[in-house]
C-alpha cells in the first residue's frame, strides 16, 4: 500500500503531512501554512512572558503533526522549551518526524492522553489513514458537543496512557490546548499548575463543557477573550487584552 505521508515546505520549515489530511494537510500543501491567527497571537503573548521570564516552559496538548510547537520552536529556539502531546501514534510519529528534520532540541514529544489522571489507558479508534479524514478531529472518547465530521476508521483500536498536566510537577507558563472535547478533563488534572504557576491557556472549546471551561477559569482570577471557537485566558495579574477578540469574562 502506498505511504501517504510525505515531507512539504511550510512556512516554517519542512513538516510531515498525510496527503489524505482533508483540513491541515491540505491547506498547507496548498498554502504552505495553518492558524496562522492563532500562531500570531501564541507568539505575541509568548514574547510578552519572556520579557517577563526570559525563558519559557510551553506545552502543547494535542499537538497534532507539529504544526504549533514547528512555528514556536522554530522562533524561540534558545529561550522556549516545549512539551509536545499527542494521543494517536501515527500522528505522533509524523510529529516526532516533523521536529528531528527541523533540528529542533527544545521539543520533547510524548505519546499521551492528557486527562484528569495519570496512568489510565483510553481504547481510541484508528483512522483509516489510507482515506480522506480531517484526522484531527478524532475523538478519543465522546465529547460533550461532537462536529460530526464523520471520521472514517480502520475498524481497529489501540491503547493510549493518560498523563496529567500536574503529573510533570514543573512550572508551566503557556498551555496551548485542542483535544477534542477533553479539554475540561485536562483542566481538572491541571489545578496545581494552573493556581501555582499561573500560565496562560489557548483553549479550543468547540467541542467541551464551555460553561464548566469559563467558570473554572474564572474562578481561579483568569480574564477570557474569545476568537471563534478558541479561548485565550490570561493570569488577570497580566493586565493584558487581546486584540481582535472579545471579552466573556
Amino acid at each position: 500500500m502506498k505511504n501517504p505521508n510525505t515531507v512539504i515546505s511550510s512556512d516554517y520549515g519542512p513538516i510531515i503531512i498525510n496527503l489524505n489530511d482533508n483540513a491541515i494537510g491540505r491547506q498547507i500543501s496548498q498554502y504552505g501554512y495553518w492558524a496562522t491567527d492563532d500562531i500570531n497571537i501564541i507568539n505575541t503573548l509568548v514574547n510578552v512572558q519572556l520579557d517577563k521570564f526570559g525563558q519559557i516552559m510551553f506545552y502543547d496538548v494535542g499537538a497534532n503533526i507539529g504544526t504549533h510547537s514547528l512555528a514556536i520552536a522554530k522562533t524561540h529556539p534558545d529561550t522556549v522549551a516545549i512539551r509536545a502531546f499527542e494521543a494517536q501514534r501515527q500522528v505522533f510519529n509524523m510529529l516526532c518526524g516533523t521536529m528531528a528534520i527541523n533540528g529542533l532540541s527544545n521539543v520533547h514529544c510524548h505519546h499521551n492522553a492528557i486527562s484528569e489522571k495519570i496512568g489510565d489507558f483510553i481504547d481510541i479508534p484508528i483512522p483509516d489513514y489510507n482515506s480522506a479524514n480531517n484526522f484531527g478531529s478524532l475523538e478519543l472518547i465522546p465529547p460533550k458537543n461532537s462536529d460530526n465530521q464523520g471520521i472514517i476508521h480502520s475498524g481497529k483500536m489501540e491503547s493510549v496512557k493518560t498523563l496529567s498536566i500536574d503529573s510533570f510537577n514543573e512550572k508551566v507558563d503557556f498551555i496551548k490546548m485542542d483535544i477534542e472535547g477533553m479539554e475540561d478533563k485536562a483542566l481538572l488534572g491541571a489545578i496545581n499548575t494552573i493556581e501555582h504557576h499561573r500560565p496562560i491557556l489557548f483553549l479550543e472549546i468547540l467541542k467541551t463543557d464551555v460553561n464548566f471551561v469559563m467558570t473554572f477559569l474564572r474562578e481561579r482570577g483568569y480574564l477570557g477573550f474569545q476568537k471563534s471557537f478558541d479561548l485565550i485566558a490570561i493570569p488577570i495579574e497580566y493586565q493584558l487584552q487581546v486584540n481582535g477578540t472579545n471579552r466573556v469574562f
